[in-house]
């Protein structure tokens, strides 16, 4: 049985075929146009999903860069507010040294600590200082907060908290962008051990301490050692400890005087009724450096004890520009990986760009040869439509 084809049927038929090689070349323009060989989600849905997901790292990328910059600008902040804090404790500690000198005059060593005086109030300020978000640099995670207060005594205190404020710089990596003060300039390792030393001195004497350390980190008690004469160059000596004599015996410079836990060097030429006073102190401030340094300049360039109270300052002073430019060198290595952190995004950016010309970015050539070919095709589609619109059974009745 033969089946029937109506002339509707062919007539549909190849007016379908029109429209879709019209919908072809459409396609085709649009993509020379554009230069994009997408032009919607149905193209290639999984390439669709895959460039969405490399605009969402695109996009978290310059988060990520935008972060680096700001930590850039934070910590570039920071590290001129130490270079300067660097600058003035060396100074101060010079000054301090100089103010040692027996032929200084009572005027002349009075000049020095109005310098000394000056310095601590530049360095206060720094300690203080704001950027230009009036964010205050060394309050740690409080930056709204002025980080140091002096109160009516010349005491400073310390208002911000002891964390660093971080950014986000990678999928994997914060970088800390401040130092909080406290640990700065409050909290910089003694250069005497675990003690400070206050010298009881007889005149001219040249006393001083070298280390004193203390094994047993539980030990808060005070002691005293005083050095007595025994005659043919020889020194005792008579170790007391919170008031009580402890100890007692001949003084040998090799092995300092020992108790328990206890060790302490000197140096320097013992004169028969010395003594030197330690109170336990792991760290010491900055700030306290300054206003002990003025406090003893006061006192006569002859006076031993003070001299020697300036000497321990001058070595709180060499101590604490050591550990603001170990402090400065830890900026720098945060700098320098951010560049290196930055260096990574870019060339990362630069693949995501080149993943996405391969899914996104036309072919010219190629889409100008199927342009063609479609064309080609859709004029075969109209001339078969032309021939096929006149045939009907009347042309050969």
């Amino acid at each position: 049985m033969m089946n029937r084809i109506s002339s509707f049927h062919s007539y549909q038929t190849v007016q379908n075929d029109l429209r879709r090689q019209e919908n072809k070349i459409h396609h085709n323009q649009a993509q020379l146009a554009s230069g994009k060989q997408l032009q919607k989600p149905a193209d290639d849905p999984l390439a669709i999903h895959y460039l969405q997901k490399v605009g969402q790292q695109t996009e978290q990328l310059k988060q990520h860069t935008d972060s680096i910059v700001l930590s850039r600008n934070r910590l570039e902040h920071q590290e001129v507010m130490l270079r300067e804090t660097e600058q003035f404790t060396d100074h101060a500690k010079r000054l301090t040294m100089e103010s040692i000198n027996g032929a200084l005059s009572p005027q002349d060593r009075e000049a020095k600590a109005r310098q000394i005086e000056e310095l601590a109030a530049n360095f206060l300020a720094l300690a203080n200082n704001q950027d230009e978000s009036g964010n205050y640099t060394f309050a740690g995670t409080k930056p709204k907060t002025q980080p140091f207060f002096v109160d009516s005594n010349g005491k400073m205190s310390y208002a911000g908290d002891d964390y660093q404020r971080k950014m986000r710089i990678s999928n994997s990596m914060e970088i800390p962008t401040s130092d909080p003060g406290s640990k700065l300039f409050m909290e910089v390792d003694n250069p005497f051990g675990d003690y400070a030393a206050k010298y009881q001195l007889q005149n001219a004497s040249e006393l001083l301490l070298d280390k004193a350390t203390n094994t047993n980190s539980n030990d808060n008690n005070r002691y005293k050692v005083t050095f007595v004469d025994m005659g043919n160059d020889r020194f005792g000596y008579q170790l007391e400890q919170n008031g009580s004599v402890v100890k007692a015996g001949d003084f040998d410079p090799k092995t300092g005087v020992e108790y328990e836990g206890l060790n302490i060097r000197i140096k320097g030429q013992i004169t028969p009724g010395d003594a030197i006073v330690l109170e336990p102190r792991q760290t010491f401030s900055v700030f306290d450096s300054f206003r002990d340094a003025i406090y003893w300049m006061d006192y006569d360039v002859s006076d031993a004890s003070s001299n020697a109270q300036l000497h321990q300052v001058t070595e709180e002073f060499n101590a604490a520009f050591l550990h603001l430019t170990k402090s400065r060198t830890d900026v720098g290595a945060r700098l320098n990986t951010l560049d290196i952190q930055e260096q990574q995004h870019e060339d990362f950016k630069i693949s995501l760009a080149r993943s996405k010309s391969n899914f996104e970015d036309l072919d010219y050539s190629k889409a100008v040869i199927e342009f063609e070919e479609n064309s080609r095709a859709l004029q075969a589609s109209q001339l078969a439509f032309g021939k096929t619109k006149d045939l009907t059974l009347f042309n050969y009745l």
